[in-house]
This record gives structure tokens, C-alpha cells and sequence, in this order.
């Protein structure tokens, strides 16, 4: 059995998730490819990612995704990664595992809709994965939502998961049922929102991060920590580079700056939707989907 396992990781979180994913298989003895996705500009760029998915992609028997969740949505770039996935066959197997950490009140739609795409590319999702993780744009709150996440109950939860993994791949591929609506776990209300509020609309307008030439002191820390490579060093000077719609609000460059010279507008409204830090949460911060955990086969 060969596993792969594509992520990417704004601010280390989820790619500690996928190790965690890639440790529990290799101790099971199954070989494991990890893709991290993160600051490499073909996988940033849509154009370019369908030829550098074929050209990184091992063959394998289950595909594993993940990525966070901004804004109640699954991270735009993960999106873009299964919309340009190679076609199943000989090579490519059609199991799927997708995974969202989240740092926030709620997990949403983001397994939802990653489940649904996954469907469109004639992957069957085998089981899906919710994972509380440390958010950096909570270090501002008084109090940080799931400090030091992924922690042992994050490990017990993928070790589980593996576990499940492998013995639904065991069996005959065409008889295993595609299990994406238990993704579907939000409230009916939450979902219609989500519908009508995609993360962009959400996001939109907080989206005018600039550099404070007067603070600046041009350590290049902003653009070492930014994962989607907004920043540059250019005629002695860091700047932006790209245009502000391709900033995904991630908060890394305004929590790193030593100088204090990053002017964030998303940090003051995230602050008082997690109320401080003190938002209700999940009742089941790191769970599997579904949560029967039974192998389940086509009837159709």
C-alpha cells in the first residue's frame, strides 16, 4: 500500500498534522509521499498546477488533503489542489482522505466541501478528519484557542484514523462506498450561510495589509513566514509584490514582524468574533467522519 499525502500549511500546523498522518502509516509499514504545497509558487499559481501535481504525484492507493480552515471554509488553495488533480487509474488510486485543522469556534463546511470536489474527481472519500490546531491569528486574544495543538489527543485521534485507512483500502476499491455526506455535519442554517458567504466574500474587504515604512527594519522576516509569497525584497526596501486579493489573512507576517510595521484589519475583527478567545467551541474539538467508524460498501 502506498499512501501520499498533500498539505498546505500557513503556519506549521497542519503540516505537523500530515507528519503525524505520515509517522502513524510508515509505523504500520506503509510508504508515504508528503507533498508540502506551501510558498512553492506552481502550487500558488493555477496555472501551473495541474503539470507540477503530475509531475510531484507518486503513484498510490489513497490520496490524503488537507489544509485550514479560514473563515468557516476550507483554505481556497487546498480547493484549487483537488479541482487539478490527475485522473484516477492504474496509477492514481481513487481513495481519499481529506483533513481540516481549524483554529477557530467551529469546523463549518470546509470537510463538506472538500468532500464534494473530491466526488467531481472520481476520488471517494473513505473517511474525513476535523483537527483542532493552534491558529496564529489567536495570539492577539487573551486567551489562545487549543494552545499547543496538535497535542496527544490529535495523535490518539489520526492513529485512529490510519488505522481505519488502511483497513477500508484492503478492501475491493469497487465495492467501497464514498462516505462525503457524513461531512455534512453543520447546522442547516451554518451550511445555508456558508453557501451564501463564500470565504472571499467574507474576507474581502479586510484584505489591506500594508508595511509601515517608518517601523520597517527590513529583516525579511514577513517574507520568510508568508505562505503565499506576498512579500519581496526589492531596491533595498521589503514590499508587496503581489495584489491584495492574494493575501489569504493568515496573520503570519503581522505576529512575526519584530518591528511592529505590518497594519493587519483582520486581527481587531477576528478578535472579537472568537469573543477574546473565550468563543463556545466544538463540543468534539478533533473527531473522524462519520463517526460510526464502520466500513461501509455500495448498495447501489
Amino acid at each position: 500500500m502506498k499512501a501520499v499525502i498533500l498539505v498546505f500549511s500557513p503556519s506549521g500546523h497542519t503540516l505537523q498534522a500530515a507528519n503525524i498522518f505520515r509517522e502513524e502509516f510508515e509505523k504500520r509499514g506503509v510508504s508515504v509521499q508528503l507533498i508540502n504545497t506551501t510558498k512553492n509558487p506552481n502550487y500558488l499559481n493555477e496555472g501551473s498546477i495541474k503539470n507540477q501535481l503530475e509531475a510531484d504525484l507518486d503513484a498510490h492507493d489513497v490520496l490524503l488533503i488537507g489544509g485550514p480552515i479560514y473563515a468557516g471554509h476550507m483554505e481556497g488553495h487546498v480547493l484549487q489542489l483537488i479541482k487539478h488533480l490527475p485522473e484516477t487509474g492504474e496509477k492514481y488510486g481513487a481513495l481519499a482522505v481529506p483533513f481540516a485543522t481549524y483554529g477557530g469556534v467551529h469546523s463549518s463546511v470546509a470537510l463538506e466541501e472538500m468532500g464534494k470536489l473530491l466526488k467531481q474527481k472520481k476520488r471517494k472519500s473513505i473517511l474525513g478528519v476535523k483537527i483542532a490546531a493552534e491558529h496564529t491569528l489567536t495570539k492577539t486574544a487573551s486567551k489562545i484557542i487549543y494552545k499547543g495543538r496538535p497535542g496527544e489527543n490529535e495523535v490518539d485521534i489520526i492513529s485512529k484514523a490510519v488505522d481505519k485507512s488502511i483497513k477500508i483500502a484492503s478492501q475491493d476499491a469497487g465495492n467501497i462506498k464514498d462516505v462525503s455526506k457524513s461531512f455534512c455535519y453543520s447546522k442547516p442554517l451554518a451550511r445555508l450561510m456558508y453557501r451564501l458567504f463564500s470565504q472571499e466574500k467574507i474576507h474581502k474587504k479586510f484584505k489591506q495589509v500594508s508595511i509601515d515604512t517608518q517601523k520597517c527594519i527590513q529583516c525579511k522576516k514577513c517574507i520568510s513566514v508568508c505562505p503565499v509569497n506576498m512579500f519581496d525584497f526589492t531596491d533595498g526596501k521589503v514590499k508587496m509584490v503581489k495584489n491584495q486579493q492574494q493575501c489569504i489573512l493568515c496573520a503570519e507576517c503581522y505576529h512575526y514582524c519584530p518591528a511592529d510595521a505590518i497594519n493587519h484589519p483582520y486581527i481587531e475583527p477576528a478578535r472579537a468574533r472568537l469573543k477574546d478567545g473565550d468563543a463556545e467551541l466544538e463540543k468534539e474539538p478533533s473527531a473522524i467522519y462519520p463517526a460510526t467508524g464502520k466500513i461501509q460498501k455500495n448498495t447501489d
